[in-house]
């Protein structure tokens, strides 16, 4: 079971964050990094990532789904995610 409280605390905290212009202080990449610290921690509390990322993720350039940081994101998805290849 998700714990989706810590998951809307975190998604809380980063709203804060940015709020106070952390993130454009560190810089982009910097940004990333230090989400992608948090969402893996978070992981070890049953935490979902689409909930940390709900909303910010898309202003922040980071796909909930895969991560993967991208300068087109729709739904919270990449290109990748939102149109997956149907090679199969």
């Amino acid at each position: 079971m998700s714990n989706h409280s810590g998951s809307y605390m975190l998604n809380d905290v980063l709203q804060i964050l940015e709020k106070r212009s952390v993130f454009e202080l560190l810089g982009k990449e910097q940004s990333y990094e230090l989400i992608l610290e948090i969402i893996k921690n978070a992981d070890d509390y049953d935490c979902n990532q689409s909930e940390i990322l709900s909303g910010i993720g898309s202003r922040l350039g980071i796909c909930y789904f895969c991560l993967n940081k991208s300068d087109s994101i729709k739904n919270s998805l990449c290109e990748d995610c939102y149109y997956p290849d149907d090679d199969d």
